[in-house]
């Protein structure tokens, strides 16, 4: 074998080798449990502790498997957490790719991801809102999402609205919009008659939420999100080559501050378009607050 053959076949067994890891990422076994302590300033002592189990961006699909979904279900009840999260993208359904639109709604699959969730329980309740993808697949598919999972689960949507939830005999707020990228997004409908110094925790499946909320200078203690996929396809030393984001990089995963406010981008548990992760392993997130 010359050089130039050498080479070549080098190059193949590389990528072979990349996107069957990329696979195996998806797998059941490589759900990765992320456990997140968040110090809030002014945090009352009774809500010390509190545990936060987020699961985003599930995207039950041809691609992403009903046993994925629930072992992802099964990390964050193994935690006990004290209320849990659902932060959008339950289907992948119609999805917008360079110039036109792929893929359709399929209940089967919504069906499926309900399934899948049907053992999270908190004591606090189950909280969701919607992402893009949940939007872009149409009003039949908001309409079978919400109906399906709050009737199966119990699920209470946070549709540009906030709840008040106790613990200890303390209050604090959780809060929901629509998808960023809709126009029934609505921070300021979020906030309504919340008192300015009490604890606010907001649902945004997309991230760059953060923008709005510069913008009307609301006081927002933690954001949770995801939409990212914390790249899916991540490139050592780059990143994801292209972000679904105004803000570039800065909200691709993990933990950001903003001041005294603090968004945490889960990485997600399913794939978009085919079933690969890079260098990013999906995820179960509990959130500690400190």
């Amino acid at each position: 074998m010359n050089r130039r053959e050498f080479l070549k076949y080098s190059l193949r067994a590389f990528v072979v080798a990349t996107f069957g890891k990329g696979f195996y990422n998806t797998t059941v076994g490589q759900v990765e449990l992320v456990r997140v302590p968040v110090k809030v300033k002014n945090l009352p002592a009774s809500l010390r502790g509190l545990k936060i189990g987020l699961l985003t961006d599930l995207h039950s699909s041809f691609v992403v498997s009903h046993e994925l979904i629930q072992s992802a279900a099964r990390l964050i009840m193994s935690e006990k957490p004290d209320v849990i999260v659902l932060t959008g993208d339950y289907i992948s359904g119609s999805t917008k790719f360079l110039s036109g639109s792929i893929g359709k709604f399929e209940n089967q699959y919504v069906i499926r991801c309900s399934n899948a969730l049907s053992q999270l329980r908190a004591p606090l309740g189950v909280y969701g809102v919607l992402g893009n993808h949940d939007f872009w697949s149409g009003q039949e598919s908001v309409k079978a999402i919400c109906g399906t999972l709050s009737e199966q689960i119990g699920v209470i949507w946070l549709r540009n609205r906030n709840v008040e939830l106790k613990k200890g005999g303390v209050s604090f707020h959780l809060l929901g919009v629509d998808d960023y990228w809709e126009p029934s997004c609505s921070l300021t409908a979020a906030c309504k008659g919340l008192d300015a110094n009490s604890i606010k925790i907001l649902l945004s499946h997309n991230p760059d939420i953060n923008d709005d909320i510069s913008v009307l200078k609301e006081r927002i203690d933690l954001v949770l999100s995801g939409h990212t996929h914390g790249g899916q396809v991540v490139i050592p030393l780059l990143g994801q080559p292209v972000m679904p984001s105004k803000f570039g990089q800065k909200y691709r995963t993990g933990l950001v501050r903003d001041g005294d406010r603090q968004t945490y981008i889960s990485r997600g548990v399913g794939c978009l378009l085919a079933p690969i992760r890079l260098n990013c392993l999906p995820e179960a997130t509990v959130i500690t607050l400190t």
